[in-house]
């Protein structure tokens, strides 16, 4: 059996930890005593225990009814701390006890300090968590391996107007006289080190709500009482959706939901104590948007989804971390769906599918499941790929395999390994044994190889011609190209007159004559739910747009999506996408996914043509988009659909930015003038695109507004809102005061975003660019790990007439620039960006 020396010791695991803490947050330091209850399979010369910037002034081990002092050395390089006494213990029961000191970051890792101004524009600090995936061992010593399960008693001691928080419920607090408190916390179940939480500070809980016996409260700064109400709602219906659907109840005795100034990632599943952005948790209902709210449920039910799929039931090792995420990327969807079926969320989760898709048609692509060597390899798995391509197959699977078979499934596998670990297999052997369909096998070809099939679909004498083939943007197939070569498909077939009946198929050979259906007009990918392109015979897809009314939402958000992507490749061309932008617009379809795409195509063609030639686009793109704009109004109207508010957004944006249509820019700066004067306020569905569209057509004057609403915000979204709109901005002096204040002004945890979409707009990415060249070391240092190769991927987007022509330095950068993570993510920028400078050279010749 191979080892590796970053593994510990499987010999050596724990059962139970004790963690005591004192963090002193002003001076942004902490010490601390852990004493961990051991099980040894075998005589152990060494226990190797992992540990990061912390410095252990004292160890001992209890073995065979004596304590024996223990010597400390340290492995750096592999994160771990060695312990060696004057026997060699084992087998059989110890246990291990350490003191301890390290100091509370700035890199929003392991136990960090984050800060918020108060009323009187004091800093305020607080200490705070997150551990996900190895960074547990930066706050004490511990086995930091997902396998290695073990219950947590935890105490911290704390100022005593302080509130602490663990993932235990607190079942004591100790004045300690000397202006402390020791708070001590309810054992917790069986779990992980990742998932172990400590929030201390100046923060208030709301009063609990019980939920199915289970307290849950929303932690956040003083102030903001006012915006907790939605999240409880979220939450709430959220526990009690899985505890249905999963027939298994909530696995802990309490739930905070706890909102964090500065956080990495957008919250993260630490179980009883789930953390999140502030924008993601805390929402004035009356003046946040549709997406703003929904986005909020998004996050909630995927954190809570976690609880069992995670939590309860864990990944053996890191490359099975896929599923943790897919399963909730999966799970969030159906509850928001659940929690307001008028959203369609469905729908607008087919964005994200193609939005996978397109990392997906590059040949640096990945599988969804690889081989992790080093624990620091799991970084690379929290992409896009991981998410929304694995929350997608899943949902392909549970389409295929129908919604109550499936959910039986899931039910046994949480039941059979609660508390435990498990393997991916483990899940497919526990559909196959509800389904008796060969899940194992149809899930493999989509799991451990890269890319999706393009199917090709003709029709002849009612027989429907299916054929599949890899599908990539750049046609030339490297020899180390990720992408598979051939993927058993859930095809699903109806025909185009008949919206019910459904055919399931599967292709699981290069093509196949289906012959028994006997459809006139095939509909391939019904309802729009498989994860693969259709690309139809010209005679085909003319009957479809013939008849174009007759498919639903996302047929139609699949057709042009699809030819989109063939633009992308070469494979198709302009005319042939504006085709199906036309049929939209003829039939004036309120349909956003749709409508996004178009928009991407056009704001594409304008951004490759450059300003000089972008009249014809911004024509193309009034003659598709006034229509529309004529249907919504400009203004909400009693009784319409909460989503049409999100496709009105769209339209003033294209036809403010894009367009340029005086009117709209009008309308735009007159609403913005309301809110400066406070005669008025934006309306909530149409805010972000009334800021974007002033923004763009602004000056400086309206740029020292957004900026002083930006630093001094009436909510989390509030201050996201106006972050956003400082990157819309075009004067060439108002980029440059934006991209200083994305080193010294924005949170480091926003910062990197800011940066990505100046690198997006025509009129920032040159300056963008030359921006993150000259500053890249200290991007690196005061950035999140997870947030940089975030922000590189914008450069993809330099494609501009005037980017083009420095294509080579691009590549130079992209050549030689480091990222915080391993995998593929480097390769896969350089490979979107040299897709789309070849798309950007077609569309300029043959638009």
């Amino acid at each position: 059996m191979t080892t590796f020396s970053y593994r510990l010791i499987d010999s050596v695991r724990p059962s139970r930890y004790r963690i005591s803490l004192q963090p002193d947050i002003q001076a942004a330091t902490f010490t601390g005593r852990v004493v961990i209850d051991l099980t040894m399979s075998e005589r152990c010369p060494e226990i190797r225990i992992n540990c990061v910037d912390i410095d252990i002034s004292l160890a001992s081990l209890f073995w065979d009814g004596s304590e024996f002092a223990a010597s400390v050395t340290y492995d750096p390089e592999n994160e771990m701390a060695v312990l060696t006494t004057e026997v060699v213990p084992g087998p059989g029961h110890a246990r291990l006890t350490m003191e301890f000191a390290g100091k509370l970051n700035q890199h929003l890792a392991g136990f960090y300090r984050s800060s918020y101004l108060d009323n009187d524009n004091n800093t305020v600090f607080i200490a705070t968590t997150q551990f996900e995936a190895t960074d547990a061992r930066r706050a004490f010593p511990c086995f930091d391996e997902p396998d290695m399960k073990a219950v947590f008693e935890v105490e911290l001691e704390v100022p005593s107007d302080h509130l602490a928080i663990s993932n235990g419920a607190e079942i004591s607090s100790e004045n300690l006289g000397n202006g402390k408190k020791l708070v001590r916390f309810e054992p917790t179940i069986p779990m992980s080190t990742y998932l172990v939480a400590f929030i201390v500070g100046p923060l208030v809980a709301t009063e609990p709500l019980v939920v199915r016996g289970v307290p849950l409260r929303i932690i956040h700064r003083p102030g903001w009482e006012h915006l907790t109400g939605f999240a409880l709602e979220a939450g709430s219906h959220a526990l009690e959706f899985f505890s249905d659907f999963f027939d298994i109840p909530y696995p802990a005795s309490k739930l905070d939901l706890i909102a964090i100034p500065d956080f990495a990632a957008g919250a993260m599943e630490n179980l009883g104590a789930v953390t999140f952005r502030e924008s993601l948790l805390l929402v004035d209902k009356e003046s946040a948007s549709q997406p703003e709210r929904e986005r909020i449920v998004d996050v909630v039910s995927h954190e809570i989804a976690h609880m069992w799929f995670g939590d309860l039931v864990t990944m053996k090792w890191w490359n099975g971390l896929w599923l943790n995420e897919a399963f909730a990327t999966y799970m969030e969807t159906l509850a928001t769906d659940h929690f307001e079926p008028a959203w369609r969320k469905w729908n607008s989760f087919g964005i994200f599918r193609a939005t996978a898709q397109a990392t997906d048609s590059l040949h640096s692509t990945r599988p969804i499941e690889y081989p992790v060597a080093h624990p620091s390899d799991c970084q690379g798995m929290f992409d896009i790929i991981t998410y929304e391509k694995g929350g997608s197959v899943l949902r392909m699977l549970e389409r295929h395999l129908g919604t109550e078979a499936y959910r039986r499934g899931i039910s046994h596998y949480l039941n059979k390994y609660r508390f435990g670990n498990a393997e991916t297999t483990d899940l497919w052997d526990s559909l196959e044994e509800s389904t008796g369909e060969p899940v194992r096998a149809l899930m493999d070809s989509w799991v451990f190889q890269g890319g999706l099939p393009v199917v090709s679909v003709s029709s002849s004498s009612k027989m429907v011609i299916a054929r599949q083939e890899p599908f990539s943007f750049l046609v030339d197939r490297p020899g180390d190209s990720a992408i598979g070569e051939r993927w058993i498909i859930p095809l699903a077939i109806r025909n185009l007159g008949n919206y019910d009946h459904v055919s399931q198929y599967l292709l699981d050979e290069d093509s196949a004559v289906i012959q028994e259906l006997g459809y006139e007009i095939p509909i391939v990918n019904a309802h729009g739910h498989g994860y693969y392109r259709v690309s139809y015979s010209p005679e085909l897809l003319t009957k479809i747009l013939d008849s174009f009314e007759s498919l639903d939402e996302l047929e139609r958000f699949g057709l042009i999506a699809d030819t989109w992507a063939m633009v992308v490749a070469g494979r198709d061309s302009w005319a042939s996408f504006l085709t199906i932008a036309k049929a939209y617009s003829q039939g004036v379809y309120l349909e956003q996914a749709g409508w996004a795409v178009i928009a991407q195509g056009l704001e594409a063609a304008a951004k490759a043509r450059g300003e000089d030639r972008r009249d014809e686009i911004a024509a193309t793109a009034a003659a598709l988009f006034t229509p529309l704009l004529d249907a919504l109004g400009t203004s909400p109207k009693a009784g319409e659909a909460e989503t049409t508010g999100v496709l009105r957004a769209l339209a003033i944006s294209t036809m403010g930015i894009l367009v340029r249509d005086r009117e709209i820019i009008e309308f735009a700066r007159e609403a913005f003038r309301a809110e400066m004067s406070r005669e008025g306020s934006l309306e909530p569905s149409l805010a972000s695109a009334i800021l974007h569209t002033v923004a763009a057509n602004a000056d400086e004057a309206d740029y020292a507004f957004v900026l002083d609403r930006f630093r001094h915000p009436e909510s989390p979204i509030d201050e996201q809102r106006f972050l956003g709109a400082l990157a819309s901005f075009e004067l060439p002096g108002l980029v440059s005061r934006t991209l200083a204040l994305c080193l010294d002004g924005i949170r480091s945890q926003d910062a990197p975003y800011t940066v990505a979409r100046l690198l997006r707009e025509p009129s920032s990415q040159a300056a963008a660019f030359d921006f993150v060249v000259a500053n890249y070391p200290t991007m690196l240092e005061r950035y999140p790990e997870s947030a940089t190769p975030r922000m590189l991927e914008a450069m993809s987007a330099l494609y501009s007439p005037t980017m083009a022509e420095r294509a080579d330095r691009v590549r130079g950068f992209l050549g030689t620039v480091k990222i915080p993570e391993t995998g593929k993510r480097l390769a896969q920028i350089s490979e979107r960006y040299e897709a789309n400078l070849a798309l950007a050279k077609r569309l300029r010749e043959n638009v």
